[in-house]
């Protein structure tokens, strides 16, 4: 027995003209009469499951993932920040910083512990970096992981749209049902409709049944299969300049509280054997210094007494040393003799 729409489109096939809200099928959303030509149909999904169930898609993680990234009400932002902060303790985002972001990032880490610097060439790990950023500034921190993430995952859901899209876009283009707006309206004519009734000999199902059954027969593609979609796409256009502009604003608000909290400290002569240290080749290294025949190993320098503490060897003679002053550093790396002659004068005075 032929279905109510099938009836209902031989009807407006020879002509009659029929009240728009008496249409018998929910997936026939308008009729458009032009004079001497077959009247359109306008076929609109307004349940996404709907339109995914002609094309063969029922599984419900296939579903939850369309939900989630193209649903009219997607929750794509839901994501796990569980994954971003451990990118953060292994030091992967800290890895992300790019030029400027790089030299504010040395610029704290210079006040907070000098040991430290990013992109240095030297046996810091960035999960150090980490680390140290974050007990200095866990809320700063937060935020740009939480930036980090949401980047990560905006890419992520472009990716993942472009797919399902890709494997949903017009799929009834070659029976001459023509895509208007992905997964939601299509235009055709009531008579190509008639003839996929006849040629598929499914005068007995509604609208959804014909489009179900010709995309069964007819379908070129095979959509689904989508539940570890997100981990499997290919993120190619990553926002790394507004992470960076992000990460910006960050990193100038932790520098700003630790210079605030800088104080009590002659910053100038900090900054000076700071500079000397680094120029020699920076901390946590053994440094060779040929002309004078020793070798000396920076390791600590303390942000609040401006004293630097390091090794110097000399042959197989180890010495523990510290300075607070550029000119006793100038005077024990490069006028050694003075530098003993003086603190044996020192030693019979006091």
């Amino acid at each position: 027995m032929a279905s109510e729409t099938y009836e209902f489109l031989k009807k407006i096939a020879k002509g009659e003209e029929v009240n728009r809200w008496s249409y018998p099928d929910e997936l026939i959303n308008h009729i458009y009469y032009t004079k001497g030509k077959s009247p359109k149909v306008e076929i609109t999904f307004d349940d996404d499951d709907d339109f995914l169930e002609v094309l063969g898609v029922t599984d419900e993680d296939d579903l939850y993932m369309w939900r989630r990234f193209m649903g009219r009400y997607s929750f794509e932002y839901d994501f796990d920040m569980w994954r971003y902060e451990e990118d953060w303790k292994e030091g992967y985002i800290v890895d992300a910083f790019r030029g400027e972001n790089i030299e504010i990032t040395n610029k704290i880490l210079k006040l907070i512990d000098p040991n430290l610097q990013l992109g240095n060439n030297n046996d810091v790990s960035n999960s150090d970096i980490a680390r140290t950023l974050y007990i200095e500034f866990g809320d700063e921190v937060s935020d740009i992981t939480y930036e980090y993430g949401r980047y990560h995952e905006e890419c992520i859901s472009r990716a993942v749209q472009k797919q399902l899209m890709d494997e949903t876009n017009d799929p009834f283009r070659n029976f001459g049902v023509i895509q208007k707006q992905n997964a939601y309206k299509f235009v055709t004519s009531v008579n190509i409709l008639l003839n996929l009734y006849k040629m598929l000999n499914a005068e007995d199902e509604d609208l959804k049944g014909m489009l179900t059954l010709l995309y069964k027969t007819y379908g070129d593609k095979d959509p689904g299969g989508w539940y570890d979609l997100e981990y499997n796409v290919w993120c190619d256009d990553y926002d790394d300049e507004g992470f960076q502009k992000e990460l910006t604003r960050n990193l100038e608000k932790m520098l700003e509280k630790t210079e605030e909290e800088f104080d009590g400290v002659d910053r100038e002569e900090y900054d000076k054997i700071y500079d000397t240290v680094m120029g020699l080749g920076g901390f946590s290294k053994l440094i060779k210094l040929p002309e004078k025949g020793i070798e000396v190993f920076f390791y600590k320098f303390d942000t609040k007494t401006n004293k630097l503490y390091f090794d110097l060897y000399k042959g197989n003679k180890k010495e523990i040393r510290s300075v607070d002053n550029l000119e006793d550093l100038n005077l024990q790396l490069y006028h050694p003799e003075l530098f003993e002659s003086v603190r044996k004068i020192l030693k019979k005075l006091l």
